[in-house]
């Protein structure tokens, strides 16, 4: 202590060296300690970039202008499809703007004009609408409209429904069996549904979709639908004619007036009951011919022999026999045709606003 008194300036000197040697410690320490976590970074980088060097297609300037390129072309893409899905022409444009009705009552008389118009309209193609089809799929609504909840989607099933039986009528086939359609579902029975198969289970309502004559299930196998992308509405016509009546049907609906795909065509030999067709009372048929059970009566008579007169004289100066009178008959291929088809809407997405919003993660 005496030596320090005696030195003040010489001991406040060592105690700021001291003090400098170490801040200069702890300087060097933190400066090797960064540096290695910097040469770490920079293996990690060296061990990334030797990655990206293997990548097919490497990622360059070049590629990323490709990339863009099939980017906008697939947009663009996806925008024609989104278009075509909305359909075209008057039977489009008649389904965009048609007015849902506000009450029950105005829904009945909508779905009463419309079998009235599909009967006129079958008069005039002359095709036999049987017992079954009477009210073209929309029997559950003969006598009252539907319920509140449901008359918009029965609305829009039913402006569909026109456009495909208006399609097949035209095609003029010899008999309209039935018309079957699925189940219309309410929008809180929709989300219902689509929550219990987001959580694998089966819908409340899944065995009551093809009760009743006028609705069936269609097979999950064929179905267009995919949840949350595809919603699809189902349609089946079940009728009697020959090839080129189901040719004519198919052709019309390949025209997308609206956005319809077939999924199933059935085809089976028409029974007597199912091809026999109204006969007028002035008409008679031009010959009788005896059906077996179970197979089609012809329809269509080519060529038939005239008979001979009752006071003809034969002619002696013929030496041959006389050939046989025959009465070749060839029968109509009358068919029944089963055709399950789907008419296909797109999904807008739950969160457009948000995903518009906010930029993608990366």
């Amino acid at each position: 202590m005496s030596w320090y008194r005696k030195n003040p300036l010489f001991a406040v000197g060592m105690t700021l060296c001291a003090l400098v040697a170490l801040a200069e410690v702890a300087l060097i320490y933190e400066r090797w300690a960064a540096s290695r976590d910097t040469a770490r970074k920079l293996e990690q980088r060296k061990g990334e970039l030797q990655g990206m060097a293997g990548l097919l297609p490497p990622p360059t300037r070049e590629v990323a202008t490709a990339i863009e390129a099939d980017l906008a072309k697939a947009q663009k893409a996806l925008e024609s499809m989104q278009s075509e899905l909305k359909g075209r022409g008057p039977a489009a444009e008649r389904l965009h703007n048609a007015k849902v009705p506000a009450a029950r009552t105005d829904a009945y008389f909508d779905l009463a004009t419309f079998v009235e118009k599909m009967r006129e309209l079958a008069r005039k193609e002359d095709v036999d609408v049987r017992s079954e089809a009477a009210r073209f799929g929309f029997a559950a609504y003969a006598n009252e409209g539907p319920l509140q909840d449901h008359i918009e989607p029965v609305f829009r099933q039913r402006q569909v429904a026109q456009y495909l039986i208006e399609s097949l009528l035209d095609s003029r086939p010899r008999a309209l069996l039935a018309v079957k359609r699925e189940r219309t579902l309410s929008k809180a029975e929709r989300e219902a549904r689509a929550a219990a198969a987001a959580n694998g289970e089966t819908p409340p309502d899944a065995d009551a979709g093809d009760q009743g004559p006028d609705y069936f299930t269609i097979h999950p196998g064929l179905t267009a639908r995919v949840p949350g992308y595809i919603d699809t509405t189902p349609f089946r016509f079940v009728f009697v004619g020959q090839t080129a009546a189901l040719r004519t049907f198919l052709n019309r609906l390949a025209s997308f007036e609206l956005p319809v795909l077939v999924r199933e065509v059935e085809v089976d030999v028409a029974t007597v009951e199912e091809a026999a067709a109204p006969t007028a009372p002035e008409e008679a048929p031009a010959a009788e011919t005896s059906v077996q059970p179970g197979s089609t009566a012809p329809s269509v008579v080519l060529s038939v022999e005239a008979p001979s007169p009752k006071n003809a004289v034969p002619k002696t100066e013929v030496t041959r026999p006389a050939r046989p009178q025959t009465t070749p008959i060839v029968a109509r291929s009358l068919s029944r045709f089963t055709v399950t088809l789907e008419f296909v809407e797109l999904v807008p997405p739950a969160n457009a606003a948000e995903g518009s919003a906010q930029p993608p993660s990366s």
